[in-house]
């Protein structure tokens, strides 16, 4: 360690006219940040949020210690409803509001098949990520995956979307 009042601290320097001289730059460094485990995983994480479950879907709520807000929804619990009604029950209304916006649309006929998996993001107005299962009569009732956004405010019940799952 170099001394303040060591003579050849670049502190102690000064030029002919008094003032102090600054130490010259002589290379710029790169620092290197080390990609440690927990970093992998933070990073793996990230891509599974942004990926798959970038819309709200799917989401695997034990990876993330807070989700700003985003809920997993048990289905077989009736925190959203009064019983004996449950959120299944809640949910595949949702559905198949989402079905018939769909169906009207696109001119299909699908029909709900089973209810998978529901997050859920509250804020002025309740937004639901679901997938869900249709089945598709004019495929020879194949069933396939499908995911669907609606917004829930007491009152007013908004499908913003219903496609396939990709």
């Amino acid at each position: 360690m170099v001394r303040s009042d060591d003579p050849s601290s670049p502190k102690r320097q000064k030029t002919e006219d008094g003032r102090r001289k600054r130490p010259a730059i002589t290379a710029v460094r790169r620092i290197s940040i080390p990609t440690s485990a927990p970093t992998r995983r933070c990073t793996c994480s990230t891509k599974s949020w942004i990926g798959s479950a970038g819309l709200g879907f799917e989401i695997d709520f034990k990876k993330f210690r807070y989700c700003f807000g985003w809920r997993p929804l048990d289905l077989d619990d009736s925190t959203m409803v009064d019983e004996p009604e449950t959120n299944r029950d809640f949910i595949a209304t949702l559905v198949n509001m989402a079905l018939t916006k769909h169906n009207e649309e696109r001119g299909a006929s699908l029909e709900l098949g089973k209810v998978l998996i529901a997050n859920f993001h509250p804020s002025c107005a309740v937004t639901f990520y679901i997938s869900f299962q249709v089945n598709d009569p004019s495929d020879g009732n194949q069933t396939k995956p499908y995911r669907a956004v609606v917004r829930y405010f007491p009152g007013d019940i908004e499908v913003v979307s219903c496609y396939p799952k990709i």
